[in-house]
């Protein structure tokens, strides 16, 4: 079986979809690229930043913002952050859990109109010592805009199911 591959066969001329890579398909080194990108409106960032409950108006307000002589609006670094996170989740959808995020950097603003693209580097990978079956990884993650601007950078701790583990049988993918 191909350890990329998108789909298997289950029996012939049958295909099952398969997403996310499981803890065995993983090798320190590779890189992933995260696809789709994702565009961010004004609409949404100002959208998630209140349901935060954060109110920064040069975050939230547009009259605000164009008033201090500011276009296009700034997203809230954290939606960012969040949807970068998300971004992984296809490649990396077998977690069990999110162990640690460090050295987490904003290089410059996300502003809206912006389309960030992501990928990420895995640095290390050992076979977890409290859980048979599966392992844990460590991956570095640069996201740049459209036009090649450096955004965001940080390195993330990730416990993953390996092969034949988790819920993914019973759940019919």
């Amino acid at each position: 079986m191909d350890r990329h591959a998108s789909h298997v066969e289950v029996a012939p001329g049958v295909f099952l979809e398969r997403m996310g890579l499981f803890f065995e398909d993983v090798v320190v080194g590779e890189t992933y690229e995260h696809r789709p990108g994702k565009t961010f409106t004004a609409e949404e960032s100002m959208t998630h930043t209140l349901r935060a409950l954060e109110q920064t108006p040069a975050l939230t307000d547009l009259h605000f913002h164009h008033r201090a002589g500011h276009d296009p609006l700034p997203v809230n670094p954290l939606h960012v952050l969040a949807v970068l996170t998300g971004m992984m989740t296809k490649t990396f959808s077998r977690i069990v859990a999110n162990l640690a995020w460090k050295n987490v950097k904003f290089h410059g603003p996300v502003l809206a109109g912006d389309t960030i693209y992501a990928e990420s580097t895995v640095v290390e990978k050992r076979e977890s010592k409290s859980r048979p079956g599966q392992g844990i990884i460590q991956v570095a993650t640069t996201a740049r805009t459209h036009d090649g601007r450096l955004v965001c950078t940080f390195e993330r701790t990730i416990l993953i199911y390996g092969r034949g583990q988790g819920p993914y049988e019973a759940a019919g993918y």
